[in-house]
């Protein structure tokens, strides 16, 4: 596919957010309007776990189906705009809930650990999907991390038994995590090859799976997973249940370390909370988990399972399971459910919700405590279904769907596989307020109508002068409508995003209606900083 410019009124338009009861808040917008030609696509948003954006970020296409996706300008270049990256779907394939389009991504940044993310398209929208990038020396809240130090002897091996402990106090037996290494062990390469120095550096981090600060440092940054290797060789999408999860990283002399000569031995410290997806029950002991590995220096890894280990313990002393290994890697030890659909649907019912308006809402997915899976989405009267993907098959899952405040609005269990999971939202506003509406119009200099087609786009906002910008919805064929802006003098900044181009004004007011049309009619907005520019451009597009 060679896509140039989009076909229909591409045309660049200077809009500005406006101050006065004549301005229309879409002055000062770059925007291209055009027909949408893609129409499926998945949008991520990347951030530092401060929930601020990142800059000087890599994203590349890594594995699986990248021969169609593009970005909305129809080039394979995916850069983030503001802290938005979206992938489209060439035209000419429709993908779908139970066929949906599959695929890997990196996200690297100087100072930041690489983040390999999978993405999933489908016919119905998944939100936009957090991506948290967190720096080396960072660590967020649920991990615990333990660097030691140990001599080696003659040839680089172990000259005495040593055992490594990470001890989280306060809790029990949870998280702990203890690593035996016996004496005479040699530390080998990813090729097998003998690593020969002098100090072996251990870095050992433990991961709360149920704190959602934590999941940045899960692999893929969330508990769902495109592709885990099962006990007979089957490759299944779906979800972990975590009881337990350790990330280990040793080196000598720089060089990494990835074998081992002889297996070592790992106990593992279990969350008492942790409930066997398998049976519904708490964990006693005689449970049998799973381990599962993921090998983080592999850009194509993908999850294995290893064994299963039986929990040992009781409820005054903690529990903990043990098992030897002779690689290293992220290792999880819980339960693995396969999703039966690629991609669960959720239906909205909304009866109070009026024609155009907007309504942002993180749409959540949680199973016994965890969150799994979580995207932001604008609801609105004409779009009412979300989506997430590889959720598990089994009960016990809840949609929880939460406003930009972060309180809970709604919920209902998953339902059943091949079944739409149904939620009414209730009316967030039951004392009728003054809704803020957006409207955007173009008019071709010397004609009298209005063009219909309209750009579709991403708007953010926030208290001008603030911190972090939240969602404010989709722009959808340039209207919006909602109750979060208020009409009473307060200034906000705004930040629209569209394709590649990202514009961002600053400390302005709005009206209850702000229609505005981009022409050079009388009371049509042309853009106050570059109105020569935009007329040139306004008339030369409107002769196509």
């Amino acid at each position: 596919m060679n896509f140039k410019k989009l076909p229909i009124y591409a045309m660049t338009c200077t809009l500005l957010w406006g101050a006065i009861s004549c301005e229309s808040p879409l002055k000062d917008f770059n925007l291209v309007i055009s027909s949408e030609v893609i129409k499926h696509s998945a949008t991520l948003q990347v951030r530092d776990t401060g929930n601020e954006p990142v800059n000087n970020v890599t994203i590349k296409l890594l594995s699986g189906d990248t021969e169609d996706i593009y970005n909305l300008s129809g080039y394979k270049d995916f850069k983030l705009n503001g802290d938005m990256v979206t992938f489209g779907v060439d035209p000419k394939r429709t993908p779908t809930a139970a066929n949906p389009i599959t695929f890997r991504i990196e996200i690297s940044g100087a100072g930041y650990l690489t983040q390999v993310v999978p993405v999933t398209i489908a016919d119905v929208s998944t939100g936009i999907q957090p991506v948290q990038l967190v720096k080396p020396t960072e660590v967020p809240d649920g991990v615990e991390v333990i660097v030691e130090n140990i001599q080696l002897g003659a040839n680089g091996t172990l000259a005495a038994a040593t055992t490594i402990v990470l001890d989280k106090e306060g809790e029990g037996t949870k998280g702990n995590i203890d690593i035996s290494l016996p004496a005479g062990l040699q530390f080998r390469d990813a090729s097998g090859n003998a690593i020969v120095g002098g100090v072996l550096t251990a870095n050992v981090s433990s991961i709360d799976a149920s704190d959602p600060a934590a999941l940045a440092l899960f692999p893929g940054g969330k508990l769902t997973s495109d592709a885990v290797v099962g006990p007979n060789g089957e490759t299944q999408s779906g979800t972990f249940n975590p009881a337990a999860t350790t990330v280990i990283k040793m080196s000598v002399g720089g060089t990494s370390v990835r074998q081992f000569s002889a297996p070592i031995a790992i106990s593992m410290g279990i969350n008492p909370d942790f409930v066997d997806a398998t049976t519904g029950q708490p964990v006693m002991a005689g449970t049998q988990l799973s381990i599962y590995s993921y090998d983080e220096s592999d850009p194509n890894a993908v999850w294995k399972y290893e064994k299963n280990a039986t929990v040992t313990g009781s409820a005054a002393t903690g529990y903990s399971l043990n098992f030897d290994i002779d690689h290293l890697t992220t290792f999880v030890a819980g339960n693995f459910v396969a999703s039966c659909d690629p991609v669960s649907t959720i239906d909205f019912t909304a009866d109070w919700m009026a024609q155009g308006f907007t309504y942002p809402l993180v749409v959540q997915a949680v199973q016994h405590g965890n969150v799994i899976a979580s995207s932001t989405f604008s609801i609105s009267e004409s779009n009412k279904t979300a989506a997430l993907a590889y959720l598990p098959a089994n009960a016990g899952v809840q949609i929880v769907v939460r406003n930009n405040d972060g309180d809970i609005v709604a919920q209902a269990p998953l339902a059943a596989c091949g079944s739409a999971t149904t939620i009414n939202l209730p009316d967030p506003n039951p004392v009728i307020e003054p809704k803020v509406t957006l409207q955007l119009y173009v008019r071709c200099p010397g004609q009298t109508n209005v063009l219909t087609v309209l750009p579709t786009f991403e708007l953010q906002y926030r208290i001008a002068g603030t911190g972090t910008f939240e969602y404010l919805g989709q722009v959808t064929n340039g209207f919006l409508q909602t109750t979060l802006l208020k009409s009473d003098g307060t200034r906000y900044d705004f930040r629209a995003v569209y394709n590649d181009r990202v514009k961002v004004v600053n400390n302005k007011t709005v009206n209850e209606d702000n229609t505005g049309t981009v022409g050079i009619g009388a009371n049509d907005i042309i853009g106050e900083k570059a109105g020569a520019t935009n007329l040139a451009i306004l008339t030369e597009e409107c002769k196509n």
